[in-house]
């Protein structure tokens, strides 16, 4: 009996020596669970699954039904009692006669559900195939069998799997081969008449994970040296004499000739699985057995897997194919040269194949398994608590591997992964260290980027500063942003870089990268895509027709609740999403708003999303509003510098550096999102922004000429740790009446500027450090920056009272937009804003001076337009020689706004050389001594703290509106607590977002 004869469930081979139970404890892992169906009739379509294993022979299948069902007890060579388990299958058969060989059309199937490292659970489709491309109804039936597998399961992937011929001499019997490559080469009649034939196909988007494989080979694998032996070796060549008994196809053939490397008793101690990505396997209908050289260009040979790659290509699912060697390529001459004839190696395959064949179709199904258990992580990528590459290392490139693999709040990283808040996300990485991404589209907000591969769900890294280290102008928030945290569509379809050093690659040139040319865009994958990954389990569906009115996340608890209301209802329905810690998060597919709140009946509301590694997928960039907030104010200054004769050319990212202050994303910057007290936020200013002070070293090394410092909560944590290096003659106040707005007009004063100063000398050298600091409103609310008046809520009662002509004036068809005191916070400002196009706006202001020039006296001295103001400060510093255009020696190369002082080696350095080097020279500077920009920066960590004792994290705000919403006025402060840094009673304006 051979693998094209092996088709028959009810076949009977030689008895082979048993299967043993599987010690899956021996690994750390959970043998696979058998999912109850129920009662089925075989015209039932099949139920759905994540993937489809097919097999073929009754050796492989009753290898896979060990593996896969009945792991649990030793699988005696004559058992066939658990084939009556599985389930037959027919549906779209009716049409198609088979081989008077094999069972009936199209087989037999069972479901189970493995669980992979990360916790995700996998819904599995076995299925034993009783059509065969070999026998009818040929390639037409297997073909119409896949469709109708496929249509049923509607799986993301597909394997087929089971014995295999031998396409090189170094593969072993009981060896095991992947790949995702296929080629067919077929001779019948009946199937060349089928398109595709000499086709190849290749699976690019999916490659299957091998990271259990080593310890399945160490520990799990069937040793074939327990069975292979030189008495079984001569019991089978006596088998082949006795059957060539009566011809000489045998005379001067020895046992020796046969027995070569393949099926060496010696060799076969240790089976391995191996990895063969793009070498197609080669599929034929005619038993096909490699000699000497013959089919090297192959990984194997087997007879169905082309068609199945075919057909699972034509409808859009991934393909993978894991086949053992189970008749190794045989000698095609003697010891003396003879040619061994064909009918010999034949029968000697043969042999092998019905005597081995269930031990290693053993090894194929458990390594079938372990690329399914084995996908996702168990432990954090990268290991908390790493130090830096090299003690000597400048400290620009320091800060990369500290800050990736800081570890040090156990907020953000318990040592239990299963315990962390936040996540696990969906995540990316870049297929080579330096991608190739695609242009972004300025006509939308959201575009494709770049391709990359999905890696398995993971929790957002700590970030570094974005941009050129040496930019001139640098802005800095609290945190970043943790926005597949919020509900909705823009939650569901985000995701986060996860580098890792796969195939040759280096994750942490893959960081560096990023994070140097990283502007205003964060990353999604397309919203479509992310449905195909909500998990059947939890899943809410639709009863009716409706709209979500509402979806919830008032802390970071992972579980939440949703409002939908059914067309026709009085009331909505409150949906609870039992979430839990650690395990995957659940989504909504849906707004709160219009216009992507309203579904149908049956459509997916909520799940938990697991989005699998290893996928190839399209990543999108979306620009984000708090990263586009500052491209009007350089736009402004860009505009100064080319009417001074300098073609400029101004972008975020390259002549502006963003930062925060901590370096671990969350939602929202107050207690019920940072831990649950004022003491765990306490912790995390206190572990990041001073005893690690990534932000700080990092300000130490770039030296910005100018700091914008987004609103009065990073301030106050920026002064706390730093306050003893402001410089400003008259204080900044400490309870400004109109928070952030008079912080910004405050240092936007150009008679009283407020600077960050550090100068010292240390261990004999001089460092100087003189950054202009700005205050701004909070980026993330574009209403803060549209041009407006501002009043206390009661000198606008008095303004109401006493100027109720201009009043009436104000209306929006006249340019105005009036937004009353806020009854819940009495303490806020009002506001009357402008229009942010310039012509409306100034029709506006020209109505007020020309009807009302005493009302406009009034409330000019309180008018704001902060990109104008924020870009002011720019043109200011520019005209006073503080910032400046370099133009290089080359007159071919263009000009840029010159760097700050001092060296840099981010892009060109001993662990990583990003393409496009320093367009600044500056790694060709002298570095300062080793470890002497550390020693400035713990001087000022030292040194920078006031004497206060104000806490930042005991005063943050209630919890923020959503994304998208309105932001309130800012609070008003009693006007006699405005005196400069110093008081105890500081206090923080409600937080707003993250950053």
């Amino acid at each position: 009996m051979t693998r094209l004869l092996d088709i028959n469930p009810l076949t009977t081979t030689v008895q082979p020596a048993p299967l043993p139970a599987i010690d899956w404890a021996v690994i750390q892992q959970e043998a696979p669970k058998p999912m109850p169906l129920g009662n089925r009739r075989h015209n039932d379509p099949l139920p759905s699954a994540d993937i489809v294993v097919i097999t073929w022979t009754s050796a492989e299948w009753s290898a896979l039904d060990h593996v896969f069902l009945n792991s649990q007890t030793v699988r005696e060579g004559n058992d066939y009692t658990w084939k009556s388990a599985w389930f037959p299958y027919t549906r779209g058969a009716g049409d198609y006669v088979a081989d008077p060989q094999s069972g009936a059309l199209w087989g037999l199937f069972q479901l189970v559900r493995i669980t992979d490292r990360s916790g995700r659970p996998w819904r599995v489709l076995l299925f034993k195939s009783n059509s065969h491309l070999a026998h009818a109804p040929w390639i037409e039936g297997l073909s119409k069998m896949m469709e109708c597998i496929l249509v049923d399961v509607k799986p993301d992937r597909v394997y087929s799997i089971g014995t295999a011929g031998g396409a090189r001499p170094t593969q072993r019997l009981g060896d095991s081969v992947i790949t995702s490559c296929a080629m067919l080469d077929v001779q019948r009649p009946t199937n060349t008449l089928g398109d595709g034939n000499g086709s190849l196909f290749r699976c690019q988007t999916w490659y299957p994970s091998v990271s259990l494989m080593k310890e399945v080979e160490r520990s799990l694998l069937y040793r074939m040296d327990q069975i292979v032996t030189d008495s079984t070796l001569a019991e089978i060549f006596a088998a082949l004499q006795a059957k060539h008994a009566d011809d000489s196809a045998l005379d001067g053939v020895a046992m020796s000739d046969l027995v070569n490397y393949p099926v060496q008793p010696s060799e076969l101690d240790a089976p391995r699985v191996l990895e063969m990505r793009d070498v197609p396997l080669l599929t034929t209908d005619y038993y096909y057995i490699a000699g000497a050289g013959g089919a090297e260009a192959h990984s194997f040979l087997e007879m169905d897997d082309a068609v199945i790659a075919r057909g699972a290509a034509n409808m859009g699912v991934r393909y993978a194919f894991i086949r053992n060697i189970s008749d190794p390529v045989v000698p095609v001459r003697t010891a003396t040269e003879q040619t061994i004839l064909d009918s010999v190696r034949s029968d000697w395959s043969g042999f092998i194949y019905n005597r081995y064949g269930l031990q290693t179709s053993f090894n194929g199904a458990l390594a079938t398994w372990a690329t399914i258990a084995g996908e996702g992580e168990s432990i954090y990528n990268p290991p908390r608590f790493k130090g830096a590459f090299n003690a000597d290392d400048p400290i620009e490139v320091k800060l990369v591997s500290q800050v990736r693999s800081c570890g040090t709040c156990s907020f953000f990283w318990p040592v239990k992964k299963s315990q962390q808040i936040y996540g696990p996300y969906t995540a990316f990485d870049f297929q080579g260290n330096t991608p190739f991404a695609a242009p972004f589209n300025s006509t939308t907000n959201s575009a494709p980027w770049l391709l990359g591969r999905s890696r398995p769900p993971s929790f957002p890294e700590a970030e570094v500063i974005d941009g050129c280290r040496k930019a001139p102008i640098m802005t800095i928030g609290i945190n970043p942003n943790l926005t597949a945290f919020a509900p909705g569509q823009t939650g569901a379809a985000w995701c986060y870089p996860s580098f890792t050093s796969d195939n040759g690659t280096d994750a942490w040139a893959k960081y560096a990268w990023y994070y140097r040319y990283r502007s205003v865009y964060q990353e999604r994958i397309d919203l479509n895509f992310a449905r195909r990954f909500i998990l059947p389990e939890g899943r809410v569906l639709a009863t009716a027709d409706g709209v979500l009115n509402a979806a919830n996340r008032p802390d970071d608890s992972p579980a939440w609740t949703i409002a939908i209301r059914y067309d026709g209802d009085a009331a909505d329905t409150v949906i609870h999403l039992p979430g839990v810690i650690g395990d995957f998060p659940y989504v909504t597919l849906f707004d709160a708003a219009p216009p992507n709140n309203r579904f149908k009946a049956g459509d997916v509301l909520a799940g938990r999303i697991s989005v699998p590694g290893g996928i190839r997928m399209e990543i999108q960039q979306q620009q984000q509003g708090y990263y586009m907030q500052f491209v009007p104010v350089l736009e402004q200054f860009q505009e100064t510098l080319r009417k001074a004769g300098h073609d400029a050319n101004l972008r975020i990212g390259e002549d502006v550096s963003q930062i925060d202050m901590v370096a671990c994303a969350s939602p929202h910057w107050n207690p019920g999102f940072l831990g649950g007290t004022p003491a765990s936020v306490r912790q995390i200013v206190d572990n990041c922004v001073s005893q690690n002070a990534w932000a700080m070293k990092q300000i130490i090394q770039s030296r910005p000429a100018i700091l914008y410092i987004v609103s009065q909560s990073s301030w106050k944590m920026f002064y706390e740790a730093f306050g003893a290096f402001i410089r400003r003659r008259t204080p900044i106040s400490t309870m400004p009446v109109d928070a952030d707005f008079t912080l910004l007009h405050e240092t936007t004063d150009p008679n009283d500027p407020c600077t960050f100063e550090v100068h010292t000398t240390i261990d004999g050298q001089t460092y100087d450090c003189v950054t202009r600091i700005i205050i701004t409103p909070h980026f993330s609310y574009d209403d803060n920056f549209q041009p407006q008046f501002r009043m206390s809520p009661e000198d606008w009662l008095t303004f109401k009272q006493q100027q109720a002509a201009c009043v009436v004036a104000m209306t929006e068809a006249n340019g105005f937009q009036v937004v009353e005191p806020d009854p819940l916070h009495p303490s806020y400002y009002m506001c009357i804003r402008l229009s942010a196009d310039a012509p409306q706006r100034a029709t506006a202001l020209a109505l007020l001076q020309g009807q009302f020039p005493e009302d406009y006296k009034i409330l000019q001295p309180n008018f704001y337009d902060p990109h104008a103001q924020m870009a002011g400060i720019l043109d200011q510093m520019f005209t006073a020689g503080k910032l400046s255009w370099q133009q290089p020696a080359d007159p071919k190369q263009p000009g840029y706004l010159a760097r700050t002082s001092g060296s840099c080696q981010f892009c060109v350095n001993q662990h990583w050389q990003l393409p496009l080097g320093c367009a600044y020279g500056k790694n060709k500077e002298t570095p300062p001594p080793v470890g002497f920009l550390e020693k400035v920066a713990a001087y000022v960590i030292a040194n920078g703290k006031t004497s206060d004792g104000t806490s930042t994290g005991t005063q943050m705000g209630p919890i923020p509106p959503q994304l998208g919403a309105t932001a309130a006025p800012m609070p008003l402060n009693p006007s006699e607590a405005t005196a400069g840094p110093g008081s105890a009673q500081v206090a923080i304006p409600p937080g707003k977002d993250t950053e």
